[in-house]
């Protein structure tokens, strides 16, 4: 089940789209037969999935939100992560999200982008359910990770974006936030599209440094550790 909602959150699978059989999907997912059966009778309980409606009697992707419900927490995701935990995941991502940004400029489809702005779409509808809102947000940047055609960084990112979870909801807290959630994720898409790499290094720093210092509002706290230069974005 992991691994198909996996697919809808990076947006690999769409509302319409429509899932192999059962014996493919579980030679796909190295599974068995009967787990890829149990998966897909959650996923229609959670609304996501419509069994017998696709092409061939397969079932069909009706929703690409996932209730909060259904989502199966690690052993490590049980207790919020503390304040300087949660800073040097922040650390971690500034490192590396910028990167990954610029490949995604080098190597992103129209379609790509057009999913992009198609997820800023959706975090504008839906400023009433911050569960669906969390999903659209987080959405943007698992297109962008996946644009950057790099499986490994997009695992590192996946991971990282994993142990922040907990606290992702942050990003959304005021309406102002949202405004500002919203306008950061159209510059940064604007920056992906001219491909400078200066520019979206810029953007993306600009970014994470948003999220940053909602965190560091809402916590109370602030990194004791100084970011060094070479993590700054550059003038160039």
């Amino acid at each position: 089940m992991n691994q198909i909602l996996d697919r809808i959150k990076s947006g690999e699978l769409r509302e319409g789209d429509v899932l192999p059989g059962e014996r493919t999907l579980a030679a796909q997912m190295d599974v068995s037969r009967p787990t890829v059966s149990t998966a897909l009778t959650k996923l229609v309980e959670a609304g996501i999935l419509r069994t017998g409606q696709g092409r061939g009697g397969n079932s069909e992707i009706v929703s690409i939100w996932i209730p909060a419900w259904l989502e199966e927490r690690g052993p490590d995701q049980t207790d919020e992560p503390g304040a300087e935990a949660i800073f040097r995941v922040l650390e971690a991502r500034k490192a590396v999200e910028p990167r990954v940004a610029q490949l995604a400029a080098l190597r992103a489809t129209d379609a790509h982008f057009q999913s992009m702005q198609n997820s800023i779409d959706l975090l504008r509808q839906q400023r009433d359910d911050l569960n669906k809102a969390e999903q659209a947000e987080i959405l943007f940047h698992r297109i962008m990770w996946r644009a950057a055609e790099n499986p490994s960084l997009e695992r590192m990112m996946k991971n990282l974006a994993r142990e922040l979870s907990p606290i992702h909801d942050m990003m959304l807290r005021t309406p102002d936030d949202y405004e500002a959630g919203i306008e950061l994720h159209e510059r940064t898409l604007r920056a992906l599209k001219r491909g400078d790499p200066n520019e979206i290094e810029r953007e993306m720093i600009h970014h994470l440094e948003h999220f940053e210092g909602i965190v560091a509002d809402v916590l109370q706290r602030t990194p004791h550790r100084r970011i060094p230069e070479f993590m700054l974005p550059s003038l160039r």
